[in-house]
C-alpha cells in the first residue's frame, strides 16, 4: 500500500469514528431529555390556595307576612325593618368567586292575629288567649344558607351573591305575658335569595361592603285554608366587613 493510501484510509476511520461518537452523544443528550420531561409530566401539578375569607355584619330584613296552618294564625312583621346579625366562612376558588355558608340570627317582632275573621268560641284556639283577636309578639329569626359570591378588586368594585337554605322562626311568645305560641322549636321553611352590591378593599384581604338581598321562602301549606298563599318575600340590606386568611 502506499504511503498517501494509509494515511487517507486512516483520516477516513477516524473521521468515522468521530462521527459514531457524535451520534451517540445526540443519542444520549435525546434520552435524558426524554426522560426528565417525562418524569415532569407526570408529577402532580399543585393548584394555587385562595385561602379563607371570614365576614361579619348586621342586616335590616323587610319581611313580608306569613300564613301559619300549625297555629291558624298570621304573622305580620310590619313595614319597619328587623335587624338581623350575619357572619359567613368562605372558601375562595379563585381571587373573585367563594363558595361558603352563612348564619344569621335577631330576635324581632312582630303582630299575631287569627287566620280567619273571628274566632267564635266554639273552635278550638291553637294560640295564647290574648292573641283571639291580635296580640304583639317576638321571635328568633335564624337562617342557615349555602352562599355562592362572585366579585372583587382593588379599590371600589361590584359584587353578586347568591343563597339558598332554610329560615327558621323559633320560641315564638307574646311580649305581654311570655307565652308560648306554637311550637317553641319553631317552623323552618325552605328559602333563598338573590343579591348584588358594591365593596371597597381597604387593603389586601381586608374589605368593606354593602349589599341589597332580594328572597323569598316557603312556609308549611298543612292546615292552611283555601286560596292561603305560603310563600312570603323578604328584602334585605345589610353591611359587613370581611377579613382574608390562610391563603
Amino acid at each position: 500500500m502506499r504511503p498517501s493510501q494509509a494515511v487517507s484510509r486512516a483520516a477516513r476511520c477516524g473521521t468515522t469514528g468521530l462521527a459514531r461518537r457524535f451520534v451517540h452523544a445526540l443519542l444520549l443528550v435525546a434520552t435524558t431529555s426524554s426522560m426528565a420531561a417525562a418524569q415532569i409530566r407526570g408529577q402532580a401539578i399543585r393548584r394555587p390556595s385562595y385561602g379563607w375569607w371570614l365576614s361579619g355584619g348586621a342586616g335590616a330584613v323587610v319581611l313580608g307576612d306569613i300564613a301559619d296552618g300549625a297555629t291558624q294564625t298570621r304573622w305580620s312583621f310590619g313595614s319597619d325593618p328587623l335587624w338581623q346579625m350575619r357572619g359567613t366562612l368562605e372558601k375562595a376558588i379563585d381571587q373573585a368567586t367563594t363558595l361558603g355558608v352563612s348564619v344569621g340570627y335577631g330576635v324581632v317582632d312582630l303582630t299575631v292575629s287569627p287566620l280567619v275573621a273571628v274566632v267564635t268560641d266554639g273552635e278550638v284556639l291553637r294560640v295564647p288567649e290574648s292573641c283571639r283577636v291580635s296580640c304583639e309578639a317576638e321571635t328568633e329569626l335564624w337562617t342557615l344558607m349555602g352562599q355562592f359570591r362572585s366579585g372583587g378588586g382593588p379599590g371600589f368594585h361590584t359584587l353578586f351573591q347568591a343563597s339558598g337554605g332554610v329560615t327558621g322562626f323559633r320560641n315564638m311568645r307574646t311580649r305581654l305575658d311570655t307565652a308560648a305560641i306554637g311550637n317553641p322549636k319553631g317552623q323552618f321553611d325552605l328559602s333563598g335569595s338573590l343579591g348584588a352590591g358594591f365593596g371597597y378593599t381597604l387593603s389586601p384581604g381586608f374589605v368593606v361592603e354593602l349589599v341589597q338581598d332580594f328572597g323569598i321562602g316557603w312556609h308549611a301549606k298543612t292546615d292552611l285554608p283555601a286560596g292561603t298563599g305560603r310563600t312570603w318575600r323578604a328584602r334585605t340590606t345589610r353591611a359587613g366587613l370581611r377579613f382574608a386568611f390562610g391563603g
